[in-house]
């Protein structure tokens, strides 16, 4: 199978960005978590909130949203959460 790539596009809300491939990475209904308690059973999820700073994760389909607090850079988050989702989904 080829190497995943994640495309991560801004979203009308400036705390949120939505990471698209181009291959289906969740098959079920959505997964939506908004604390790391509730995503502790999610392997993804959990180490998504491992990132300073996020504070929601929707997978669905073949994306990846993830929220944050708005106090930080998507500049230095954007690049950690591509290498999660590429270790987890590649």
């Amino acid at each position: 199978m080829p190497e995943i790539f994640f495309n991560p596009q801004p979203t009308p809300n400036p705390n949120a960005y939505k990471f698209v491939t181009d291959r289906t990475i969740n098959e079920g209904p959505t997964k939506t978590f908004y604390s790391p308690e509730a995503a502790r059973e999610d392997p993804v999820a959990s180490k998504l909130f491992d990132i300073t700073g996020v504070t929601g994760v929707m997978i669905l389909a073949n994306f990846c949203s993830v929220n944050q607090d708005g106090q930080h850079d998507w500049s230095t988050l954007i690049p950690k959460v591509e290498q999660i989702l590429t270790d987890a989904f590649g």
